[in-house]
């Protein structure tokens, strides 16, 4: 049997924001311990055969959601590693809008609106929306 992914739950009831937001903070703490590759398109694997590379399917699903290189998934997955980090790694949110000159409240509520995005077409993958 394969071992069970690492990270929260799925969740019972209709993915919400705040279940991807859980999931990307997993996939984000997971990735400076696991080495992983992308074998094609929006595809992350773990280089390690005993660690599931499960943890990582939300970050790719953003980019099929969201478009690779959209303004909306890097703000989210900035969010993430900046959470995860404390902005250690890549640097923090503040000086992410500082860089380009984007007000905290412009970055939140492009954040929520990709996260709830990302959550819709779970939910109708799932046949739970």
């Amino acid at each position: 049997m394969p071992a069970r992914p690492e990270g929260p739950d799925p969740p019972r009831e209709p993915w919400t924001c705040a279940d991807v937001e859980r999931w990307l903070k997993t996939a984000f703490r997971a990735m400076p311990y696991t080495p992983i590759y992308a074998p094609r398109g929006n595809t992350l694997k773990s280089v390690d055969h005993d660690q599931p590379s499960a943890t990582f399917d939300i970050v790719a699903f953003t980019g099929t959601v969201l478009g690779d290189r959209s303004e909306e998934r890097k703000i989210l997955l900035v969010w993430a590693r900046a959470i995860v980090t404390e902005g250690e790694i890549g640097g923090s949110v503040a000086q992410f809008c500082q860089a380009r000159d984007m007000k905290r409240r412009t970055f939140d509520r492009k954040r929520v609106r990709a996260c709830e995005k990302i959550a819709a077409e779970k939910n109708k993958i799932d046949g739970r929306g």
